[in-house]
């Protein structure tokens, strides 16, 4: 029988990924809930549409486990993953993980690189949406690439929604107030420079897809989930568009959207798709790409249990 738990669970990937496990209750059964943070440990839950508690981890909570999800910060999984038992597969679903931490993976892209008994990374949803855009364009040669990425809210948690939320609220009653401990400033009805360094998403990508090197961008956008991506690339080939755009079709995890040029990041809500919108061929010969996907989904439990069945 196999045994995976979820480590601090209680975050949004957390409960996104006891969630999408229930669709795996035949492969993995028994699934442990464990966390180190006293705010979480004694929370009441569901697994398998029954009642379950989170557990405190204890030095020998992940004996007997085949997979290991560690969701929350890294700050409280870097102690526990440098003392994970030989036979035990730690995924991290971590969005503050560096490259550094383990092997990033994006399901599809570069499976072959994921090993059990290893650490191995669920990248930050920028990322898995990058990757799933550049790999099927291997052929071609791509030599420039620059993208801007748009992050949602939930990036931020619950907190973050709730502020967006409240922010909304307020301006739309005409309420001066407006709630700023999260994002700063006013988020809603706003777009801000994203207070993540996009050094470090940018790391996990090239892990994942070897090239082309990649300019990247990211922007704190106000909206609730889902991240959006405009991508140009420059390919040595010089494809024709229509080349270019079979080439993206061949990825099964790549959806067209049914009206391109009206899609939005809420197209995206609760799918397993990355949506892709118009595909525009410029005069000097790249391409620009604009796609949205769903950070919770796609970009984060889906891509963790791909991950975990690859090695199990």
């Amino acid at each position: 029988m196999s045994v995976v738990a979820i480590v601090h669970p209680v975050n949004l990937l957390g409960k996104e990924l006891q969630e999408t496990l229930e669709h795996h209750a035949g492969r993995w059964p028994e699934i442990r809930l464990l966390s180190t943070l006293d705010e979480e440990i004694g929370t009441l839950t569901e697994v398998h549409r029954a009642a379950a508690i989170v557990n405190r981890y204890e030095p020998e909570s992940l004996e007997g486990v085949d997979v290991a999800f560690f969701c929350g910060p890294m700050e409280a999984n870097r102690p526990l993953l440098a003392e994970l038992p030989a036979g035990t597969t730690a995924v991290v679903l971590s969005l503050d993980a560096a490259a550094e931490d383990g092997t990033p993976i994006v399901a599809g892209v570069n499976t072959v690189a994921a090993s059990a008994g290893r650490v191995l990374l669920s990248p930050h949803p920028a990322a898995i949406l990058l990757a799933h855009l550049l790999h099927p364009l291997r052929t071609f040669a791509p030599e420039e690439a620059v993208a801007t990425v748009i992050l949602p809210a939930s990036v931020r948690e619950n907190a973050g929604l709730e502020e967006l939320f409240e922010q909304t609220r307020n301006i739309v009653a005409l309420t001066k107030r407006i709630s700023l401990p999260v994002f700063g400033t006013q988020l809603a009805f706003n777009l801000l420079p994203s207070g993540l360094p996009p050094d470090s998403v940018a790391a996990e990508l090239r892990a994942v897809v070897q090239e082309p090197l990649i300019a990247l961008q990211l922007l704190q956008g106000g909206v609730f989930h889902s991240v959006s991506g405009s991508l140009y690339v420059r390919c040595a080939s010089q494809p024709t568009l229509q080349a270019f755009r079979k080439a993206l079709g061949e990825n099964p995890v790549l959806k067209a959207a049914e009206k391109p040029r009206l899609l939005g990041p809420v197209d995206a809500a609760a799918s397993d798709k990355v949506f892709l919108g118009p595909v525009r061929k410029e005069e000097a010969g790249g391409f620009w790409l604009w796609a949205v996907m769903d950070n919770l989904t796609r970009g984060g439990a889906l891509n963790a249990i791909e991950i975990a069945e690859a090695v199990s």
